[in-house]
């Protein structure tokens, strides 16, 4: 047999930003000059988990305050620091597991919601203060450009008197002590004109933070255009929150961080209404390789985090899903199978599944029959072997796949054993 042809060291990736070995080894082009030059990244970065208030809005899931607790652990351990909790005035659930996980995990931030639109907001404020939130979201009315006048009054103050209303919960929860961000819903979709109306007077009235909520309906020069003209309104950092209705949820909130965004609400495995949310697994591994952004994310522990997430919630990830699904790290086409085999990992995988927790797993199955990737396995267990094996070991291979999926490594060297004895 003839050696394999050694990769020339002009055609080796150089070491870099874009290729770590063992790492990672991924676009060249996005570490080029030309492309940072048009990015404008944050100095730091950081998440929020909302995997259990946004998660737990997931048709047929729910979970006992002892189930948030528990995966707030997870994240704890996995590195995030900040947790959304949600409406813990307006939800008594909500109230006790953020009092719980305030008494268990003290070192884990919170944040709670204050509802613009409610005669209850000032309760709203009052509790985050008692619970001793790292923060307070104050939530401006959720249908505000698609109501009639008559239905924005149904759920609060009429349209004209939302911005004092505004106003005025900003002031009391700064008077409370609290640090104060402002969200806006479905602003991929509302006019600037309103938007830069709500961005200008929170902004006066002293907000920490502004919270984009994006619900769906965006797309990323839409998000590009928006967080640059926001950034240029107001001085005030910004957090992205992106459902994932059409699948852009993660490039959407790529995006942004890109326009300067410093934060970015997360969930794991896209839990959420309707299409979920935006993928924490997904952004952190990309913010961390693509962008050189440290998330703070033990990026480790995705893997496991995302199966503890399965198995409290019981909601399967999808097989197939990217990083942390069962199919991620799975080999079996020809090619695929030659490289893993021949320790060309970079060939066909972009991180490596140690980086991230995973395992990865080469199988022998209908799209393992050209004859490449079996001359590999044997080369690599030192088999001497002719043309004529490969051939009776294929038509092997071929009756064995008649019963089953697929040949493990194991199996395949067994039956490869066989044949050449």
């Amino acid at each position: 047999m003839e050696n394999e042809p050694e990769m020339s060291s002009k055609s080796r990736p150089e070491f870099g930003p874009y290729y770590m070995p063992d790492k990672w080894c991924l676009d060249r082009y996005m570490h080029t000059e030309e492309v940072r030059s048009t990015l404008d990244l944050p100095a730091r970065f950081y998440v929020r988990d909302t995997t259990i208030r946004e998660g737990e809005e997931t048709p047929g899931l729910s979970m006992t305050t002892r189930d948030k607790v528990r995966i707030a652990e997870k994240l704890y351990e996995a590195g995030v620091q900040q947790v959304d909790i949600g409406y813990v005035g307006a939800q008594q659930g909500h109230y006790e597991t953020a009092k719980l996980i305030r008494q268990e995990i003290p070192e884990l931030a919170i944040t709670g919601f204050a509802r613009v639109w409610s005669a209850d907001w000032q309760r709203d404020v009052d509790r985050c203060q008692e619970l001793e939130v790292a923060q307070v979201d104050v939530l401006q009315h959720p249908i505000l450009i698609w109501a009639s006048d008559e239905q924005v009054m149904e759920l609060g103050p009429a349209r004209e008197a939302l911005i004092p209303r505004t106003v005025e919960v900003i002031e009391y929860a700064k008077r409370c002590g609290l640090r104060v961000a402002y969200g806006h819903p479905d602003v991929a979709r509302t006019p600037w004109e309103i938007l830069q109306e709500f961005y200008s007077v929170t902004a006066r009235a002293g907000i920490d933070l502004l919270i984009l909520y994006e619900d769906g309906y965006g797309c990323p020069p839409g998000v590009q255009h928006l967080v640059r003209k926001i950034r240029d309104l107001v001085d005030v950092p910004l957090m992205i929150h992106c459902h994932d209705d059409l699948g852009l949820g993660t490039a959407n909130v790529l995006t942004a961080v890109g326009a300067g965004a410093e934060a970015a609400d997360l969930v794991v495995n896209g839990l959420g209404d309707k299409g979920g949310l935006t993928k924490l697994e997904e952004v952190v591994v990309a913010l961390e390789t693509h962008y050189g952004l440290s998330t703070g994310i033990h990026l480790e522990k995705l893997t496991e985090l995302s199966r503890f997430v399965e198995e409290v919630t019981g909601f399967r990830r999808q097989i197939n899903k990217p990083l942390v699904g069962e199919n991620a790290y799975i080999h079996e086409a020809e090619l695929h199978v030659y490289c893993i085999v021949k320790g060309l990992w970079e060939a066909m995988e972009g991180v490596h599944p140690h980086v991230i927790g995973q395992e990865r797993t080469v199988v022998f199955g209908s799209t393992t029959l050209h004859g490449e990737a079996v001359r590999a396995r044997l080369d690599v267990t030192g088999q001497r072997y002719n043309s004529r094996d490969v051939e009776l070991i294929l038509d092997k291979l071929r009756e064995r796949l008649q019963t089953q999926p697929s040949l493990t490594l194991e199996e395949f060297d067994e039956l490869a054993r066989t044949v050449l004895a």
